[in-house]
């Protein structure tokens, strides 16, 4: 159920990276948004990549049923009355 959340966090983040060195670097507002777009988009994909690895490698892995061996065809064979010595 938490794993909805992977690709919104990892966009954020990137972002907030993005965001935090633009200002740093002193970066023109309208050249910053638009680094910070297409960071926001490109990790966005890569969220939803990182999200179907995990639910990929987190999902319960399915038992093979044991394969049923073919049983031998073990008709009880008919078992003659002996005949009785005296």
């Amino acid at each position: 159920m938490r794993e909805r959340y992977i690709p919104a966090l990892i966009m954020l983040l990137a972002g907030a990276i993005t965001s935090i060195i633009n200002i740093i670097n002193k970066v023109d507002k309208l050249e910053g948004s638009k680094r910070l777009l297409i960071v926001l988009i490109i990790f966005y994909f890569v969220g939803i990549l990182a999200k179907a690895i995990i639910k990929k490698a987190l999902a319960p892995i399915p038992q093979k049923e044991e394969e049923e061996v073919p049983e031998e065809d073990n008709k009880e064979e008919e078992i003659q009355p002996e005949e009785k010595k005296n």
